[in-house]
């Protein structure tokens, strides 16, 4: 009788141990989105848009990128090639419980254009990434469910519900929903597919490519497939290099309409 009461307390420490050691669907984006070891990055970006005829057109990129704080960063991305779009600038700056600021400079116009809460939700220059996919999607705009498990491309991942807040989150995304799967041993986002605000599926992203750099994983490409429009935008970074002391002016509007070097 002593020896059954033993052995159903240890059961019960392990259940109660293993319930402690499973993380929440907030849990999981937090360690997913949040990644220390890195205090600024630089990246040349290769951007390929593809159509519905397979017809393509691309584009170069010079990114810049820092932190401020952990929760707080900013984000310049200078349009450098084709001819059509070069000088094109787009400034991000993410803030902790306020809304983010999103800046576009257009060389014809000369002048930069703040892209209003409203408008983050539009295609960011012409590709099927939106002004909110670019940079860090903000962890407290989403309510989150771990779905379960799964395996993408043969690793074992989280499969993480994100659900938008409110309807004022859900009209400047355009996302209605949104399912991630999140790589258990690094944490790294590899798979992801949205829904529009009817919940009709919208969008999938895959991320081919991802790397370690310092210590850090990065997504080094990805490819983002509009379904409903037959429309193919990737992503691919190039020669990352990280803590090399990137200035501050480098995120400001000034340096929007100033060359990046």
């Amino acid at each position: 009788m002593k020896k059954a009461v033993i052995i159903i307390s240890i059961l019960l420490f392990v259940s109660v141990l293993n319930q402690a050691q499973k993380l929440t669907g907030y849990e999981i984006m937090n360690k997913a989105l949040n990644k220390s070891g890195w205090e600024n990055m630089s990246a040349r970006v290769e951007m390929i848009l593809t159509n519905s005829a397979g017809k393509t057109r691309q584009r170069t990129i010079e990114m810049f990128s820092r932190k401020r704080t952990e929760a707080e960063s900013d984000m310049l991305m200078r349009f450098v090639s084709p001819a059509d779009v070069k000088g094109t600038s787009f400034l991000l700056i993410e803030r902790e419980n306020v809304e983010d600021l999103r800046y576009l400079y257009l060389p014809a116009l000369r002048r930069v254009k703040r892209i209003a809460s409203s408008g983050k939700g539009g295609n960011f220059m012409s590709s099927d990434f939106t002004y909110y996919d670019i940079g860090k999607p903000e962890l407290n705009d989403w309510s989150y469910k771990l779905l379960g498990t799964g395996k993408v491309g043969g690793y074992a991942c989280y499969k993480i519900e994100c659900l938008p807040k409110n309807e004022k989150i859900k009209d400047e995304t355009g996302y209605g929903k949104i399912i991630r799967w999140i790589r258990k041993d690094i944490f790294v986002t590899i798979k992801s597919v949205y829904y529009d605000r009817g919940l009709a599926k919208w969008k999938i992203l895959t991320v081919p490519g991802y790397n370690k750099f310092s210590g850090v994983w990065f997504q080094t490409d990805m490819v983002m497939r509009d379904i409903q429009n037959k429309h193919t935008s990737e992503i691919i970074f190039n020669d990352i290099q990280i803590n090399t002391g990137i200035p501050a002016k480098f995120f400001t509007k000034r340096f929007l309409q100033r060359g990046a070097r």
